[in-house]
């Protein structure tokens, strides 16, 4: 599988990941709203961006839920590749440093690629986008996570609603699971028939389970009205 790693010009984590010798596509658009469509699947090594400012690793899928978008197009999620994402996920998790590492929920643009995009993110400052030795550990990591895709199980694919924009309880799943897109709590409100069509729909491995986290029952059901599938297990924590 062809997977393309890129880092932008104009960003910070980019240009650490330059210095340090790497080299991979460069691109020289804000990595949330860049046109670059090739190979089977990408991974964006960029910053993460917070205003707590606290010291993170996290990686994403894309996607804007609602009218309001950051990059990218209104309404529409990037295609999720789960057993990337996990496989990247469960590497960054054995770095051995003592930051939060978590998957965030699914957010920002581009939308416009035909293949899956994965973000890998150091945050949440410049202290730590500068930060020669995490960035490697990151950006190894990645690669590592690449490496090892097809050795990496996926017997159960979670598709997430509710929780926090930091994922704590779908990372913990992590271990065992492969994770697709997560639609936060603060994202509920704008759901649709559409929105959740395609995140049943937009991604490389099939969607096994549909994970509630801490959504009330209404919520639970007015989501359930909208799917049509009768071959996903549904679970809440």
């Amino acid at each position: 599988m062809n997977i393309k790693v890129i880092i932008s010009n104009v960003d910070a984590v980019g240009k650490t990941v330059k210095k340090l010798g790497y080299k991979f596509e460069e691109i020289n658009e804000d990595v949330i709203d860049f046109k670059y469509n090739s190979g089977d699947a990408i991974v964006v090594i960029c910053r993460h961006e917070s205003s707590a400012k606290i010291p993170s690793l996290t990686v994403h899928h894309p996607g804007n839920i609602g009218n309001k978008t950051m990059g990218g197009e209104a309404n529409k999620l990037g295609v999720a590749f789960p057993r990337l994402i996990t496989s990247i996920y469960r590497e960054i998790s054995k770095i051995d440093v003592n930051i939060d590492k978590v998957f965030e929920a699914t957010h920002h643009g581009p939308t416009y690629q035909t293949v899956p995009v994965i973000f890998a993110e150091v945050g949440s400052s410049e202290e730590f986008w500068n930060n020669e030795k995490l960035v490697k550990n990151l950006v190894d990591a990645v690669l590592r996570g690449i490496e090892r895709l097809e050795e990496t199980t996926c017997d159960n694919v979670i598709l997430a609603f509710g929780g926090p924009h930091y994922a704590h309880n779908v990372s913990k799943l992590a271990m065992k699971s492969c994770i697709s897109h997560i639609i936060s709590k603060h994202n509920i409100s704008e759901l649709n028939s559409n929105i959740i069509q395609q995140a049943l729909e937009k991604t490389i491995n099939r969607i096994d389970t549909i994970l509630f986290d801490s959504l009330n029952q209404k919520t639970r059901e007015k989501i359930l009205s909208l799917i049509n599938s009768n071959n996903i297990s549904i679970k809440s924590i």
